[in-house]
């Protein structure tokens, strides 16, 4: 195992480098039954009454199991930058994706996919380049290491768009038969907030700090998987380097008529 502290202790003061669960003999994977239900008073998942997760990430170990989750190791959107492991840290209790300003970035996709449901995640931004984009989404299953969804099917629930201090938090929606829909909210994002969405055959409704921000009458069918990344657009905002940090991960079960 390879550790390694390169963060900057502006941002990390106790972080090593992600080591892949396979090459430490991975432990089996947290149960269900120890996932608190609503990990945070400001969650969707309290606000809404979604009771217990199915899966749930708590960034608390040394390791993330490769059983659990996908890590990209791609090219960067549209060919540019190289998506890898190595800007994947854990540390003090959470996750950390960390972009260079040559385009070398970090992204994972949770293995556990599910046509119907909702998904919520804790998350902080740090003030960086805005040719950055910090991204919480559904893709096909499999994760979205890919430009395009096959399906035509995507779901950002918590996104930033050239923007970087980080003030807006942008959610868009791709469907089959709904084309692109769009939504945004004025947020400080460097602090840390709750990001949830809930996929049904009736639509899609996106949550911040469990208040409704976004809704659609349209939805994806595939099975999705929940996603994290640091997406690299050069050219598309400032140059440099960026950070996201991300406490947990929640996965609700939905029954298929919602």
């Amino acid at each position: 195992m390879i550790l390694r502290s390169r963060a900057r202790t502006a941002v990390l003061s106790m972080v090593t480098m992600l080591a892949l669960g396979t090459a430490l003999g991975a432990a089996p994977a947290e149960a269900s039954s120890a996932c608190p239900a609503a990990p945070d008073g400001s969650s969707a998942a309290k606000a809404r009454g979604w009771g217990a997760p199915v899966w749930c990430a708590e960034f608390e170990d040394e390791y993330l199991d490769s059983s659990d989750w996908v890590f990209y190791d791609t090219p960067g959107h549209a060919g540019k930058g190289r998506r890898t492991s190595k800007e994947l840290y854990l540390g003090n209790g959470a996750l950390y994706l960390h972009g260079l300003a040559d385009g070398t970035t970090a992204g994972l996709g949770a293995r556990h996919a599910q046509s119907y449901g909702r998904w919520e995640t804790r998350i902080r931004l740090y003030r960086g380049a805005g040719a950055y984009r910090p991204m919480a989404l559904l893709w096909p299953n499999g994760g979205g290491g890919g430009e395009y969804s096959a399906t035509r099917e995507e779901i950002d629930f918590m996104g930033v768009y050239n923007d970087p201090h980080r003030q807006r938090a942008d959610f868009f929606l791709e469907t089959p038969k709904g084309g692109h829909e769009l939504g945004y909210a004025d947020v400080d994002m460097t602090t840390w907030h709750t990001y949830a969405v809930e996929n049904s055959p009736a639509g899609v409704v996106g949550y911040l700090d469990g208040r409704e921000w976004f809704r659609s009458s349209h939805s994806t069918r595939s099975p999705m998987s929940l996603c994290l990344q640091l997406d690299w657009f050069p050219g598309e905002g400032s140059n440099g380097e960026a950070w996201m940090e991300v406490d947990w991960v929640r996965i609700y079960p939905m029954k298929a008529d919602g």
